[in-house]
Formats: C-alpha cells, sequence, structure tokens
C-alpha cells in the first residue's frame, strides 16, 4: 500500500489563543488531486500553512513525506511547491528574473533552470518581457506555478489558483493542473471556493467547517450520492398532478421542460409507466449526477445542525 504523501491526525491548532483547528484528520494522495473546501474562516489556510511548516501544531502531528512538517530538512522542503492566494513574486523583476532568483534559493543551477523555465513556460503559454508588476491576475498566477514546479516537485499545494481568473484562463489552468497530474505523478491539493472548478479535476475532496474536518469523499462518491431523478417529459404541470399523491414518490420541483423528483429504489418503473398511460410524452427519463455544489451545501447544513 502507498503510503500518503501528507498525514495529519488529531491535528489542532490555537493562534493567539483561539483555537483555529480541532483534531484534524487528513491525508493527501500520491498522484491525485485533493481539494480542501469550506467557508471563509473554516481554516483552510490555517491548514495549508501547518502542511508547509509554517505553523506548528499546538497538539496532534502534520507529518509530510514521513517527516514532521514543521521540522522537516532542506532535502525534504525542496520536494514540494506551494502557491499562496497573496502572491509573492518581486513586481521590479520579469517572470525570467523572479524564477531565476528562485530556482537559486533551491541551490539549482543556472542552466537547469533556463531550461526548466523555458519548457515551464511553454508549457503555460506565458510569454512576456514586462515587469511582474504589470502582469495580469491570470499571467501572476502562471508565473507562480511555474516557480513553484521549477524543481519538480513531488507535491504542488496551491491556496485559492482560480481567484480573479477569467473564464478562459480557469479552463486553462485545470487543464494544465490534470495533465501535469496524470502526465508526471505530482501530486495536487488545492484550497478552494471554486466548487465548479474543482469538480472538474479533483479526485478526492475534504470539506472543514469551524475548523473540523466533516467530510472525507472521493468525487466519484460524491457524484453518485443523489436520488434525484429528471423525467423530461410533455406538459410537466400535468405530470406533477399525476405523480404528486403516489406513495414512495416525491416531487421536488418542476420547470417548463422537466419534472425532479426522488423515488424509492424498488418503485423506479412507476413513475415512467403511469405517465405513459395518461398520455404524457416522456422523452428522457435518467437520475440526477450528485454536485459539489449540492455536496457543499448539504454537508454543511448536517455540520451546523450537529453542532447545534
Amino acid at each position: 500500500m502507498v503510503s500518503s504523501v501528507v498525514e495529519l491526525r488529531g491535528l489542532s491548532l490555537s493562534l493567539q489563543g483561539r483555537p483555529v483547528l480541532d483534531h484534524v484528520d487528513m491525508a493527501i494522495r500520491p498522484a491525485q488531486i485533493s481539494a480542501l473546501i469550506g467557508e471563509n474562516g473554516a481554516g483552510k489556510t490555517s491548514t495549508i500553512r501547518c502542511i508547509t511548516g509554517l505553523y506548528p501544531p499546538t497538539r496532534g502531528m502534520c507529518s509530510m513525506f514521513g517527516e514532521p512538517a514543521y521540522n522537516m530538512t532542506q532535502k525534504s522542503r525542496n520536494r514540494f511547491g506551494v502557491v499562496f492566494d497573496e502572491g509573492g513574486l518581486y513586481g521590479e523583476m520579469s517572470a525570467w528574473e523572479n524564477v531565476l532568483f528562485f530556482g537559486r534559493l533551491r541551490g539549482m543551477r543556472k542552466e537547469t533552470i533556463a531550461e526548466r523555465f523555458s519548457s515551464l513556460a511553454q508549457h503555460f503559454e506565458l510569454k512576456s518581457t514586462l515587469k511582474a508588476a504589470r502582469f495580469s491576475k491570470g499571467m501572476k498566477q502562471k508565473l507562480m506555478i511555474i516557480r513553484e514546479l521549477l524543481h519538480e516537485p513531488e507535491l504542488l499545494v496551491l491556496d485559492e489558483p482560480f481567484t480573479g481568473l477569467d473564464p478562459d484562463s480557469k479552463i486553462f489552468l485545470r487543464d494544465q493542473l490534470k495533465e501535469i497530474c496524470l502526465k508526471q505523478g505530482t501530486s495536487i491539493f488545492i484550497s478552494s471556493h471554486d466548487l465548479f472548478d474543482l469538480e472538474k479535476i479533483a479526485d478526492h475532496v475534504m470539506m472543514i467547517h469551524q475548523g473540523r474536518i466533516v467530510a472525507d469523499q472521493t468525487l466519484g462518491t460524491i457524484s453518485g450520492v443523489t436520488e434525484r431523478y429528471i423525467a423530461v417529459c410533455s406538459r410537466p404541470d400535468e405530470a406533477v398532478n399525476v405523480l404528486h399523491n403516489m406513495v414512495g414518490i416525491q416531487v421536488l420541483s418542476h420547470d417548463e421542460q422537466s419534472v425532479t423528483l426522488v423515488i424509492q429504489p424498488e418503485l423506479i418503473k412507476q413513475p415512467l409507466q403511469l405517465l405513459l398511460q395518461e398520455g404524457i410524452e416522456v422523452k428522457e427519463f435518467f437520475k440526477e449526477k450528485g454536485s459539489l455544489e449540492d455536496f457543499y451545501r448539504e454537508t454543511k447544513q448536517a455540520a451546523v445542525k450537529t453542532k447545534v
């Protein structure tokens, strides 16, 4: 069995006497894209700061590559890269100057830096001689990721990578991250509010609420948890009336084209048969795919009720 790249066990964190994280258990798997979701102030960035060794845990443990994250050797630190939302570029330097500076800090040779930068700049379509301060948000994001991929890390940690990007930049970044994970085997850990973008690329999703992990699921499991069905049919208003009083069937909503309902598994065939008997044409009938947004909303509601 392949061990986790990062492991947190019973990790608690207090900052200036205020509890921030509470008994967090978490694992980041090799060669997967793992996502951490949660509202503002839930503890996402603090978790990343513990993982990358910036915050020592108050209690519990946090390890990366089998070493305590807060006391990692420089060799282990060179095995990961991290991009925080607040930036970290030198605005008066060009893209090449930024990359050269950070590459040399990691002990890389200039020739190796130049070779890797040329390849990554082409891969991420970064072509500019401007100073970094004049870059767009998307260009800065590309440069920061290039900077952290320069030394070919085994783990890439990203804090809110989609914030402020236009749709084209988001799509491009999603595609590149997926490719890096699939082709190079790089483990990627993303903290983000952008549920739609995460749903396109994540293999595994964890949710944090008020400093505690309240969900830990594969995306495949999340996509399959719904029991809702969609009936695309003629005359949805009439279909609602037909189905409304059926035992074991709950009509949730309808619009001009379809009816959404919850059906007990043993009754799957009944609504379709009844609609056809009533002369209502059914064009499509399928199980609705669960969304990450639905998962987030339902998990948060359950967490709030449990807290109360």
